[in-house]
């Protein structure tokens, strides 16, 4: 950037050079983008080493943390009498296990804010672990519940209201079912990247997040697809093992292959979402730099990535 060589007080303009510097960093990302498919995203959770021991240790914790569900399942049994009051009677016994699993799951939602954070700059690596931080978590596990909360609010509130006044279900409802999920499921996501990336809830609003869905325009298709078949195949694998499968023994395993597929899958819809902001990032311009939340590195690592 240089200033006008007859006013030493014009505003700053760019030069030939810085112009086409920055188209060709446009160009460049694209490239990466379209080079990135969605092959390349699917085999991503399992290419590094913080994504495989995702995937190795946290699902037989969660599985361990959230196994009391089946026995609160029993006592409510929802499809049946729908005991509620004894339900709640029962709640307080399962509270510290509700804070354990909580922690767990918001620490392990901290890391996948973290690779969300590391496609949305372009790097091929993965970010490593952060420190096991409670107010961190906690601070997290505020921005998945706001994201989850407008994404019911787009997507999962008409959804019910659409399934309460259809009448009997046919394919052509199941279709509408669909759209919506995968509509809410992309405006959470959106949602979530502005909150994460901006370090602020305050950025996570509507006019911010539809403003950027505008400007990455069609590309972002993708990405919500994703997202949206995420949560659908997440759905319907948790009701199944929870209210289908008839053996207890068979439905315990069946909760621990949820968590390892719900990591994986989640793992998968933030690298597309992530690469997505980097193709778009000189359009949407939210951050130059890092969050500080998400300034783990891979420093001192006993393995390198080719």
């Amino acid at each position: 950037m240089r200033k006008a060589w007859y006013n030493p007080n014009a505003p700053v303009v760019p030069t030939i050079a810085e112009i086409r510097t920055v188209r060709d960093s446009q160009r460049d990302r694209k490239r990466r983008l379209r080079g990135a498919g969605l092959l390349a995203c699917l085999l991503h959770p399992v290419c590094d080493g913080p994504g495989v021991a995702l995937l190795v240790f946290m699902p037989p914790v969660l599985f361990a943390l959230s196994l009391p569900v089946f026995d609160w399942i029993a006592i409510v049994d929802p499809f049946r009498r729908a005991d509620w009051a004894m339900g709640l009677l029962a709640l307080p016994i399962f509270l510290p296990l509700l804070f354990s699993f909580s922690m767990t799951l918001g620490y392990t939602l901290l890391v996948l804010g973290q690779m969300l954070v590391a496609s949305a700059m372009g790097e091929a690596d993965q970010p490593a672990w952060p420190e096991w931080n409670p107010e961190t978590i906690s601070e997290g596990l505020a921005r998945w519940i706001w994201a989850a909360l407008f994404g019911m609010a787009v997507g999962g509130f008409p959804t019910v209201l659409y399934w309460m006044y259809c009448g009997n279900i046919d394919w052509f409802d199941r279709i509408i079912f669909a759209d919506l999920i995968i509509m809410g499921a992309g405006y959470a996501s959106m949602t979530l990247a502005a909150s994460l990336l901006h370090e602020s809830l305050a950025a996570a609003n509507p006019i911010t997040v539809l403003v950027a869905i505008g400007r990455i325009g069609w590309d972002y298709v993708q990405p919500s697809l994703v997202a949206g078949l995420s949560v659908m195949l997440s759905g319907g694998f948790l009701w199944t093992v929870l209210f289908a499968i008839p053996s207890l023994r068979l439905a315990a395993i069946g909760l621990w292959a949820f968590w390892v597929f719900a990591l994986y899958s989640a793992m998968v819809s933030f690298r597309v979402l992530g690469l997505t902001y980097y193709a778009h990032s000189d359009a949407l311009v939210w951050f130059r730099y890092r969050p500080k939340w998400a300034t783990s590195s891979r420093a001192g690592r006993l393995y390198t990535n080719s």
